[in-house]
């Protein structure tokens, strides 16, 4: 497993045995079937290529995992010949990469390339600007004199076995998800004697290992497959698609207890640790755990700079604590343990928990594999509280205000094992945008209004906007912000544009004063209307998919997201007639999603404020039906302010927090963006 960044090999499977930093070249192994004989099925009309076999065969060993590749295709068009770029990579601190043939076949003459041509090897860091080591060798050949209507056919076996993990065989095999003629087939055999559990997709039908030669054998073959038709919008388990994994863990405490030593050895601080030094100022200053495990976390995010390193068998060993802080750089494994080293000095419970940064939907419908975690991170309990300490983040100054967690399932790291656990999906408590747009029309219809327009940005992006911005000149930094605001505002004219940081806040306050002509329809006998800016939702779409498609799938919604719009509009004296708001309040949930409008006019200044927030990561089907149901009867319209010569003010009840008027702190936690509701939970009263 890599964590922060997963390298996928031939097969998927796990990471290659006998260190090699050479390509080898032999006879294909005695245990590989020939390949399955090609289909009849003519290339699509305009095709680049037709595949006339695709093959892999995994073998589990005590050496390691073997992983046969194998392909030859019909290059059909000038498009094709980039397959001649030959590429195959392996970590030569765990493997070997043997090569068997890469042939040419012209007019049915065979042209070995390998009796003149060899493949040369690099060190490729390709991931170097995301810091991350992985110390992969790429063996590359560019095969010479390919020409339009060759066949070109090619196969290697990659040996492999992790450092670390090297007792177990986990992984994946994978047919692909296009339609192609041709044949495709994948191949797993393991001795009969050992017990390895494998799970396929529906997808590839009913398949049975069958006894062969002293091996067990699972093999599936498809021919001229049509495409993969995925299930739209539904969450990424229900397209998990022709897909084989395989795996010797008995279960997932087996997994954790493994990965649990490790970490335990690795935050075990050596006497006279300065680790434990730094543990003990830290203590010397508060006995307070939450502000104990904050510092903490500051010391790993700032002190510690976020490398990932893979060499030498680092891909699920974390380094040692003491070894991380020496160096001053480490990746999410060192600084999980560092972290585990400094809360257990401080006395405050933590433990580390893998997880899967995309977010694991369906984790809990695999089998037991190390390779469908990328990321570990610290999991505290305080006080009964569980806080998410992640030292790969940057800029948490506050445990209160780090994001709800994004992954669905964790596997808690504990030396007698533990199983998966599941997390449930928490709304976010603070809005990642509010909008605050206050407009001083006063002077008159006929005059540009003055204009002060905020936006209050959090999320996990913020931090680093936040670097950049400090990183510039002033007068970059209004050249940036400039064009920031014109994207979002071209009707102002600005003269002035600034930003600053809340740290206490976690918040980046982009701000732009101004002016800028509203557009008034209407005249002064007839009356003047204004469609007020942020104050109309959209109407939600509707969730549908074709009727051979999964109907009773549910669908994945934006998640999480909660954005928040408040307009203040000042508005000018009039000589007739009052102002009045054409517009309805909403307080409602629909298809996973809260709106709220608030809205209020009060000695001519209208006041209006609204937020969507999902509030749950994915609906039913029977949800989706409602909400399709209901989209004509939603209400997308824009509120309007009209001169009315007749009608009482709609004055209304005040919303809470709207009544306080200018007094409203829009960086507290308690802002009008939640409505009625309970801000640290879904709203209420929906």
């Amino acid at each position: 497993m890599i964590f922060k960044g997963v390298v996928a090999l031939a097969a998927l499977s796990a990471v290659p045995v006998m260190a090699a930093d050479k390509v080898q070249y032999g006879k294909v192994p005695a245990w590989v079937m020939p390949p399955p004989s090609p289909t009849d099925t003519p290339a699509p009309a305009g095709a680049a290529a037709r595949i006339i076999y695709s093959d892999v065969q995994t073998r589990l060993t005590d050496r390691g995992d073997e992983v046969y590749t194998a392909y030859r295709i019909k290059l059909l068009t000038a498009d094709a010949l980039a397959a001649g770029n030959i590429a195959t990579s392996w970590n030569p601190d765990a493997g070997s990469v043997t090569v068997h043939h890469l042939r040419i076949i012209r007019d049915g003459k065979v042209i070995n390339v390998l009796s003149k041509s060899r493949f040369m090897v690099i060190r490729q860091e390709a991931q170097l600007e995301a810091a991350m080591l992985h110390g992969m060798l790429t063996a590359t050949l560019q095969t010479p004199g390919l020409r339009i209507g060759d066949e070109l056919e090619f196969a290697a076996t990659i040996l492999g076995r992790d450092p670390t993990l090297g007792d177990h065989h986990f992984g994946f095999s994978a047919l692909p998800p296009q339609g192609n003629p041709g044949p495709f087939r994948v191949r797993l055999s393991w001795p009969q004697e050992k017990t390895v559990r494998w799970r396929a997709t529906p997808d590839l039908g009913q398949m049975v290992p069958h006894p062969e030669g002293g091996q067990m054998v699972l093999q599936q073959e498809l021919r001229d497959p049509k495409a993969v038709v995925p299930t739209e919008g539904a969450p990424p388990r229900f397209n998990l698609r022709r897909l084989i994994e395989y795996s010797d863990y008995t279960d997932w405490q087996d997994i954790s207890a493994t990965m649990a030593s490790f970490f335990d050895r690795a935050a075990a601080l050596k006497d006279g640790s300065p680790v434990r030094r730094e543990a003990a100022t830290i203590a010397s200053r508060t006995s307070d755990p939450v502000e104990r495990a904050k510092a903490a976390l500051i010391l790993v995010q700032d002190q510690l700079r976020y490398v990932y390193v893979g060499l030498n068998g680092g891909n699920f060993r974390p380094a040692n604590a003491d070894e991380s802080w020496a160096r001053r750089f480490g990746d999410c494994k060192a600084k999980t343990a560092m972290l585990l080293a400094l809360l257990r000095e401080l006395g405050v419970q933590a433990e580390a928990v893998l997880v899967q940064s995309a977010g694991g939907d369906g984790l809990d419908q695999r089998l037991p594999n190390p390779l469908l975690f990328d990321h570990v991170l610290v999991r505290a309990t305080i006080a009964g509280k569980i806080y998410w300490l992640d030292g790969t983040r940057l800029g948490d100054r506050s445990l209160d205000l780090i994001p709800p967690p994004l992954f669905r399932w964790v596997l808690p790291l504990r030396s007698p094992g533990a199983g998966l656990e599941a997390v449930v999906p928490r709304a976010p408590r603070e809005p990642q945008l509010i909008a605050v747009l206050d407009i001083d029309a006063r002077a008159g219809i006929e005059k540009p209004g003055k204009v002060k327009l905020d936006h209050i940005l959090r999320g996990d992006g913020v931090y680093a906007l936040r670097t950049t911005l400090s990183s510039l000149s002033k007068d970059e930094a209004d050249r940036q912000l400039q064009s920031y605001w014109r994207n979002q505002a071209n009707w102002v004219d600005a003269t002035k544009v600034q930003w600053r940081y809340e740290e206490d806040k976690a918040a980046l306050v982009l701000s732009l004063i101004g002016e800028g002509r509203l557009d008034w329809d209407g005249n002064a006998s007839d009356g003047w209307s204004h469609y007020l800016n942020g104050a109309g939702f959209y109407a939600p779409s509707a969730l549908k998919r074709p009727a051979e498609q999964d109907q009773d799938a549910p669908y994945a919604i934006g998640f999480p997201r909660f954005r928040c719009y408040a307009t203040i509009l000042r508005l000018p004296p009039l000589q007739k007639g009052h102002w009045n708001i054409v517009g309805r309040r909403m307080n409602r949930s629909l298809g996973g999603v809260a709106y709220w409008r608030g809205l209020s006019i009060r000695d001519n200044i209208v006041r209006s404020v609204m937020s969507s927030r999902s509030i749950e990561p994915e609906i039913s089907a029977r949800q989706a039906a409602v909400l399709n149901a209901q989209i004509n009867r939603f209400d997308d319209k824009m509120t309007r302010i009209d001169q009315d010569f007749t009608l009482a003010a709609d004055v209304g009840k005040d919303e809470p927090m709207l009544a306080k008027g200018d007094a409203i702190d829009w960086l507290s936690s308690a802002t009008p963006c939640d409505g009625p509701g309970d801000p640290s939970g879904v709203p209420m009263g929906l």
